[in-house]
């Protein structure tokens, strides 16, 4: 009977417990066990084989070890049998708690895409602010200085191009002024030593004009040298040594140190100026020594420079000052004429200043008649009586002040 009894106890907890796998096991014995008391158990081994056979329910197995000793102990099992029963069960695998995942954020797509059209509209509204600006401000300035650039280049190489037709221009009217004006000398000494014929002459006129040996022209100095040898030895023309011989007799400067550069001018001079020509042979009638056989010596001499043919433009002026009448020696002043006609007017006048008057009629003849100059002054002078006669006779009476 008891067995009977405890029976339904383990199907009613199986069928709590397989209804709702979730809900504690002491959940489901709780209302049994309220409300109907636990009777003694008479067999203590058909208890235990059935709280055997309840502990290998599954639904029992997935019981946490607490749950499943109290509830032993509520079904009259005493410590002993209790843990005889747990160590009869076999080991079971710690409980994998549920999976729980957590629910995904939301999508940042939309927050992504809002990012982006805010980064374009920024680009887009700053590119046509710059746009602007550039449009605006920048452009026409550049423009501007590019316009004002090209315009001053224009300019100049418009002044340039006037300064060269100008230049060629003027070329061309020097090359045709050049034609027929009188070619230059290119070895023409100054006036002041082409008239010294020596050395000695050519030193006192430089001591003249306060001019030092080395400002001498070179080809003077040759020249009165060579000339100085030939008068004293019969006309021969002199050597290269001879010419500087002559010199250093003359100009002892020459010999120093200073002077080295200035006979080295000398020598460059004479032989590279056309007006010394060197022979080697001398005069006819020189009493020279023959030259060795391994040199030859040269014998200076001097051919002075032929004048140039005259231009077209110098032979018009000195055929315009031959035609030009010389003036005179005797000067005229230019007031003279004046002074002249001056005496012989006062002349003229003290010679009338005395005479008896006479009548033009009288002074002219019976029966004279006045030509046309004489009878226009008259008429002048009578048209000038008549005038001031008429303004005296009708002038305002000036004697009678106004009443106030």
């Amino acid at each position: 009977m008891a067995e009977d009894e405890e029976s339904p106890a383990p199907a009613k907890v199986s069928e709590v417990s397989s209804s709702s796998p979730e809900v504690p096991v002491e959940n489901a014995e709780s209302t049994p066990s309220s409300s109907l008391p636990s009777p003694e158990p008479e067999n203590r081994a058909d208890l235990l084989a059935k709280a055997r056979a309840f502990l290998q329910q599954p639904q029992i197995q997935r019981e946490d070890a607490a749950s499943k000793r109290r509830f032993l102990v509520e079904k009259g099992l005493n410590e002993t049998e209790v843990q005889g029963l747990m160590r009869e069960l076999p080991v079971q695998a710690p409980l994998v708690p549920p999976r729980s995942y957590p629910q995904p954020p939301p999508s940042n797509l939309p927050i992504l895409l809002l990012g982006l059209a805010r980064l374009f509209s920024w680009i887009a509204g700053g590119s046509a602010a710059l746009a602007f600006i550039y449009y605006r401000v920048l452009l026409p300035r550049v423009t501007a200085t590019f316009v004002a650039r090209a315009s001053l280049k224009s300019h100049q190489l418009t002044l340039i191009r006037k300064l060269n037709s100008s230049l060629a221009a003027l070329k061309e009217s020097q090359a045709d002024t050049a034609a027929v004006l009188p070619k230059p000398e290119p070895h023409k000494e100054l006036s002041a030593f082409a008239a010294c014929l020596s050395l000695d002459a050519l030193l006192e006129q430089a001591k003249k004009q306060s001019v030092e040996v080395a400002g001498i022209p070179a080809i003077s100095l040759l020249r009165c040298a060579i000339a100085d040898f030939r008068k004293g030895s019969d006309s021969r023309n002199p050597k290269t040594e001879e010419v500087f011989r002559v010199l250093e007799g003359k100009i002892p400067w020459l010999v120093s140190d200073d002077g080295a550069a200035c006979e080295y001018h000398l020598w460059n001079t004479l032989s590279t100026c056309p007006l010394f020509i060197p022979d080697t042979s001398s005069s006819p009638d020189a009493s020279a020594p023959p030259p060795g056989d391994n040199q030859e010596t040269l014998y200076w001499g001097y051919a002075p420079p032929e004048p140039p043919p005259p231009t077209a433009l110098a032979e018009s002026l000195t055929a315009l000052s031959a035609s030009i009448p010389k003036s005179s020696p005797e000067k005229n002043s230019p007031f003279q004429h004046a002074l002249q006609s001056m005496t012989d007017f006062t002349g003229y006048i003290s010679s009338q200043m005395y005479a008896p008057y006479l009548p033009l009629a009288n002074r002219l003849g019976p029966g004279a008649s006045l030509g046309a100059p004489e009878e226009d002054v008259r008429k002048e002078i009578r048209a000038l009586k008549g005038l001031v006669l008429n303004r005296r006779s009708f002038m305002p009476n000036t004697s009678l002040r106004p009443q106030q």
